[in-house]
């Protein structure tokens, strides 16, 4: 018997078209059109959807199609009208882990800096999050005191859900990350280690096999990026590859990794690096292929 339509998840389980590029750790991933219009299926079908819509994310990132993971994940969100505010909830916290990823995918960190995701108030650590790390990116290379002060005041947020929360927690590790970040910012070079690294090993603890805690933003990648902006080449690239042996999708990873061989004088590995880059993103979106050029 199907369940009454308010029982009903709107979901994005269409008769799967496979789509081009989309392997995942050696298996494909079966996906249907991002904007398709998705057909009801009985809440009971929440997991099986909440896989798929993960999956088919991630697939789109990795081949550097932000924009058609921006459309899935609208229609997604679409979705959980129909639900009861239970299942609602659960949906909607996948959706916005989704959401938050795509962003930091792109890196426009002065731009995130003040970014209002549309479901954050289901996962009240994802925004401040997003706007901590991006704030204290973007004021690693200017020293912009505005920027540091948006920085503190997300950080200053994810204290308090932290306390909460408690150790073992995504709060706990959004709160280590911006710290770090900020640490970064000010120079403060051991403590920067020492919370990334902290953020890392809670990192593994709580998302180690599970694809629907996307990790938003990744520690190692994290500490990479601001070690090659402040010119520690040598530092950065051996974080990098660290990075590529656990996530060796990363395409963001791969691109910092070309730039850190390219100032060290490995114009050789620089190149390849970029090319297996490419490879990875395949066409993408415009905007994916005009950072490795």
């Amino acid at each position: 018997m199907v369940a009454a339509p308010r029982l009903m998840l709107l979901a994005i389980l269409l008769a799967p078209a496979v789509v081009a590029g989309a392997a995942m750790q050696g298996v494909e991933a079966s996906c249907p059109a991002p904007d398709a219009s998705p057909k009801v299926l009985p809440v009971t079908a929440l997991d099986a959807a909440s896989v798929t819509l993960a999956r088919c994310v991630q697939a789109d990132l990795d081949a550097g199609r932000w924009s058609a993971a921006a459309t899935r994940l609208d229609t997604a969100q679409a979705a959980g009208i129909v639900l009861p505010e239970a299942a609602r909830a659960t949906w909607e916290q996948l959706v916005v882990r989704w959401q938050a990823t795509r962003l930091v995918d792109g890196g426009q960190w002065t731009t995130l800096a003040t970014e209002v995701l549309p479901l954050e108030h289901r996962l009240p650590w994802v925004g401040p999050l997003v706007r901590g790390v991006a704030a204290a990116r973007a004021s690693w290379a200017t020293q912009d005191a505005a920027l540091q002060a948006r920085a503190r005041e997300e950080l200053r947020r994810l204290t308090h859900l932290a306390q909460q929360a408690g150790p073992i927690s995504d709060e706990e590790r959004a709160r280590l990350l911006v710290q770090g970040a900020m640490a970064g910012a000010q120079y403060e070079r051991d403590e920067m280690q020492f919370l990334l690294d902290a953020a890392h090993d809670l990192e593994q603890r709580l998302l180690a096999g599970d694809e629907l805690r996307p990790p938003v933003v990744l520690a190692w990648e994290l500490e990479a990026d601001l070690l090659r902006v402040t010119d520690r080449y040598a530092a950065a690239s051996e974080r990098y590859r660290d990075l590529l042996v656990e996530s060796p999708r990363r395409v963001q990873a791969r691109i910092g990794l070309a730039d850190a061989y390219r100032r060290l004088g490995y114009a050789s590995q620089a190149a390849e690096t970029l090319d297996q880059a490419r490879a990875l993103w395949g066409a993408g979106d415009a905007a994916a292929r005009e950072l490795v050029k």
